[in-house]
């Protein structure tokens, strides 16, 4: 006989609603998932036939090490008791929807091989939404607060946090939605004699009472990306409207981008070499961002209208290279300095690169440049400071003191020096002489 699994939400409150006890009817075993909670043991005992089994997997809470390793388990169970001659009929027991935040059920649903019945139950969005007098069609996202610690929506959605167990869970979400000016209500053991409703930050005293039975809300959230956005759709009309944008390529573009990245460098020079802190050279150095940021949108533009890459792509393959490049950040290297650092990354360039063309360091770039690039890419393979002085002594263009030139260049970079910011300042040394 196959056997069946019946959903039941139990409500936040400490009664079975009556609709849901017909369904527990002819069940040889009632499993909940959790039995901590108020009034629950109560509850069920108060409906169901005193020769039902009341089970629980709070010992699967205490022996699991993470939530990824417990709920699999609680299906693990669910599943071998319905293997168990006579128990054909099982009830699981959630306290609340068991459609919402409830991965164990999604996990069961998943299953090949048995019957699930789903029963309903008023859950915490039902008395959220009852309680502050909000409408989820009307936008609410549903989150869990772990995610919320490393990953933050950048939408401006309302957010009903799940999961605030853990006082310190809590205060940190809390102190990130405050930072985007979001307003943070937390949900105490709502639909319960001592609910509690507030207004909190990350300073609330309240935030140290959170357990299994709190919940956060996050409203007013600032969209940190709408500007970029709305950037966005200005380029997309460019090209479609600007004679002189709409008829520009790859190409055509390049010399604008080496000239935009340029002016940047510029406008850091001027900040960094300005003997007091002048706002304007700030506001100029945010604009020439600007138009250094204009370029990437025009190119990515192009690429997306040509069906080679969006804006989106290049993000995510960026994103994707960032992580693999710095496992010290993302893994588990340990790195003592920066040098180790750009060790690792060329290392891991040079292993990505296995079977392709090499790297070339860019033609384009200043002699100087071009020099500190390729050493740093060289020492990054392993290469020792004095094998590379050898191995480009005798292949340097033969004139007057142009070993001497090259071996101490090298010889500086070997020490750490900046060659391109040495001579940049060398060369703006002499500009002051000259007259103004």
């Amino acid at each position: 006989m196959q056997s069946t699994i019946v959903l039941i939400g139990a409500g936040i409150a400490t009664t079975i609603p009556q609709n849901l006890v017909a369904p527990l009817d002819g069940c040889t075993t009632i499993v909940c998932r959790t039995l901590r909670h108020p009034g629950l043991s109560e509850a069920l005992t108060a409906v169901v036939d005193p020769s039902v089994p009341i089970l629980s997997c709070d010992d699967l809470y205490d022996q699991s090490q993470n939530f990824d390793d417990l709920y699999p388990r609680i299906v693990e169970r669910l599943l071998d008791l319905s293997t168990v001659a006579g128990n054909t009929r099982i009830a699981y027991v959630v306290p609340g929807s068991p459609a919402i935040g409830e991965r164990s059920v999604q996990l069961l649903l998943k299953e090949p091989g048995i019957d699930v019945e789903i029963g309903d139950g008023l859950g915490l969005l039902d008395y959220a939404a009852l309680r502050l007098h909000i409408d989820p069609i009307d936008g609410l996202k549903i989150v869990d607060a772990i995610d919320l610690l490393t990953d933050f929506p950048i939408e401006s959605d309302t957010l009903l946090a799940l999961q605030c167990f853990d006082p310190m869970i809590a205060t940190e979400v809390t102190a990130k939605a405050t930072e985007r000016g979001g307003e943070v209500t937390m949900l105490f053991h709502l639909g319960l004699p001592d609910e509690r409703v507030l207004v909190v930050d990350e300073t609330s005293t309240a935030l140290q009472t959170c357990d299994h039975l709190t919940s956060l809300l996050i409203t007013g959230l600032g969209a940190p990306f709408a500007e970029l956005t709305s950037l966005i759709s200005i380029v997309h009309r460019l090209r479609q409207e600007c004679p002189w944008d709409a008829e520009q390529t790859h190409r055509s573009l390049a010399r604008h981008l080496l000239e935009e990245a340029h002016e940047v460098v510029q406008a850091i020079d001027d900040l960094e070499l300005s003997t007091d802190e002048d706002p304007l050279l700030v506001t100029h150095l945010e604009e020439e961002l600007g138009d250094l940021l204009l370029q990437v949108l025009m190119h990515t533009e192009i690429g997306n209208e040509a069906g080679d890459f969006t804006l989106a792509s290049v993000a995510a393959a960026l994103r994707t290279k960032l992580v693999r490049r710095h496992p010290h950040v993302f893994g588990d290297i340990d790195v003592d300095s920066a040098e180790q650092v750009v060790a690792n990354w060329e290392t891991i360039k040079a292993e990505e690169r296995k079977g392709a063309a090499p790297a070339q360091v860019p033609e384009a770039l200043p002699g100087a440049l071009r020099l500190q690039k390729a050493y740093r890419r060289v020492t990054g393979l392993g290469y020792e400071p004095d094998d590379i002085r050898n191995s480009v002594h005798d292949s340097v263009v033969s004139g007057p003191g142009s070993n001497d030139l090259v071996v101490a260049a090298l010889t500086a970079l070997g020490n750490g020096v900046d060659l391109e910011e040495t001579l940049r300042h060398a060369a703006r040394a002499l500009e002051g002489l000259l007259p103004s």
